[in-house]
């Protein structure tokens, strides 16, 4: 009787993975392409090229590159919720300092993690447009203004972009910062230092915003 080697069975891609997966292309190129590029300077065909993908695909799986465009933002904004979320009901327990503190603490570390959502707001926040209106409405005034109470950093614009800048600016500009100091941003020690000089900045801030309303 001859041995004969059992060969493993090679089981081909069904539709619906293969159009999970080009779905899933589409979506992590338009993260990083409309992060980086205006919305108005992409073509669909270049994403779809970018995402190596068969021409319609896009409009296949999204309609339209507005569509897109929502769906690449809904990815961004579901990793800000999982970081983030979890975060409202521990602060109850905790006084106004220490609510600062975790608070920023957990940006700081969303921001190292998904530097792409900043990128997105200073991509779309130089004109007037539908999609700023929509980041306006769907994540600064909805999900980000849940830590409003805590952090009061819609109160001041110059709080406002102080806190938001100091917590983001050195992830978006992560080889910047590797050429000029000769230090990685994204080491677990460097955003924890990173987080707690933050949260300084942001609790002196408060505290001075306290104290010029005792005086009026």
């Amino acid at each position: 009787m001859n041995n004969v080697a059992t060969r493993p069975v090679l089981r081909q891609r069904g539709p619906q993975q293969r159009a999970e997966e080009t779905r899933a292309a589409l979506l992590a190129t338009a993260v990083h392409i409309f992060t980086t590029h205006s919305y108005d300077g992409v073509s669909v065909r270049a994403l779809e090229t970018a995402a190596k993908v068969q021409r319609g695909a896009a409009a296949y799986h999204f309609g339209s590159k507005e569509e897109l465009w929502k769906a690449a933002v809904g990815v961004i904004l579901e990793k800000f919720v999982t970081r983030l979320g979890p975060l409202e009901t521990v602060l109850i327990d905790l006084d106004e300092e220490a609510q600062i503190r975790a608070a920023v603490t957990a940006f700081v570390r969303f921001s190292a993690e998904t530097p792409e959502l900043n990128r997105l707001i200073i991509q779309e926040g130089r004109e007037d447009t539908w999609r700023l209106e929509y980041l306006v409405n769907t994540f600064i005034r909805d999900r980000f203004g849940r830590l409003q109470d805590t952090l009061n950093l819609l109160s001041n614009p110059h709080t406002y972009y102080m806190a938001i800048g100091a917590a983001t600016l050195v992830f978006d500009v992560e080889y910047e910062c590797k050429t000029l100091f000769g230090v990685d941003p994204t080491t677990d020690e460097f955003i924890r230092d990173h987080a707690a000089r933050v949260a300084d900045m942001v609790v002196y801030l408060r505290r001075r915003e306290l104290a010029e309303a005792e005086t009026k």
